[in-house]
């Protein structure tokens, strides 16, 4: 099972210096195609739950989100994104997927909230 964790602030190796803002736990399948990578079912995931849940806004620019796959009672680490949002603005740099990347910058509403916007990143890059 994967899961989603997204955290308001800027991930320096301590997690007592983040707010945790969203939870996100489940399974995306694919039907006659080949498997999701990573990424690709974490913006499935994201979209599916989006809608259901209301979610903050990020008190400031830095956000960080941890993707792991849940086995038995520990999460494995899989991927994690060290985002920035601003001014409309924002990207991520891709940490666990070598090599590390920066996605492409888009566009978000100030009303968006952290699902929200980390979900345009995601999306962003499957059109880049």
């Amino acid at each position: 099972m994967l899961k989603i964790a997204i955290y308001d602030g800027d991930f320096c190796g301590r997690m007592e210096e983040l707010t945790l803002l969203c939870d996100v736990e489940g399974d995306v399948e694919t039907h006659d195609r080949r498997p999701f990578d990573t990424l690709e079912e974490t913006l499935r995931a994201l979209e599916i739950c989006g809608d259901q849940y209301t979610v903050h806004r990020l008190a400031g620019p830095c956000f960080t989100v941890f993707i792991g796959r849940m086995r038995d009672a520990d999460v494995i680490p899989l991927v994690r994104l060290d985002g920035h949002a601003h001014n409309g603005d924002a990207r991520a740099y891709v940490v666990g997927i070598a090599p590390g990347w920066t996605t492409e910058p888009v566009y978000y509403c100030p009303d968006d909230g952290a699902v929200e916007i980390v979900r345009k990143i995601l999306a962003g890059q499957r059109a880049a």
